[in-house]
């Protein structure tokens, strides 16, 4: 990996020690960034504060990225702490548990609309709050 030392970088879709964002999250703090994480949900807040636990000064922040309230309140603790950020890793993923158990056709619209959100759409938002239009 590149040399991080002094770079800002923001990691969300951490949810347990084999989340693919949280093997990133690590190997750019071993690169020498500092780390912001989010977790979506209280359920998920200690799994993402223990692992959290093992990074060098990270940030942990809430951010439904459903709601736009939490993903502007997420760019601005980010501005205030970091100044702005160098990079931004989008693994956030989500499905309904009973979209997942269920055959996929008879995935429902809310189900599908939901998990399409949280899993792409979450991408633009993001993008747009913590870039500041540069992309």
């Amino acid at each position: 990996m590149a040399d991080l030392a002094g770079k800002f970088g923001l990691v969300v879709g951490v949810a347990n020690k084999r989340s693919i964002s949280w093997a990133i999250a690590q190997a750019a703090e071993a690169a020498g960034a500092r780390i912001a994480l989010t977790y979506p949900s209280e359920r998920l807040e200690e799994n993402v504060r223990e692992l959290a636990a093992k990074l060098n000064n990270p940030l942990v922040l809430p951010c439904d990225v459903s709601s736009d309230e939490q993903i502007a309140a997420l760019a601005a603790s980010l501005d205030r702490e970091f100044g702005g950020l160098d990079f931004f890793v989008h693994g956030a993923a989500f499905a309904p548990a009973e979209a997942l158990k269920n055959p996929f056709t008879e995935t429902s619209r809310e189900s599908f609309r939901l998990a399409l959100d949280v899993s792409a759409y979450s991408l633009i938002g993001l993008t747009r709050a913590v870039a500041g239009g540069a992309f």
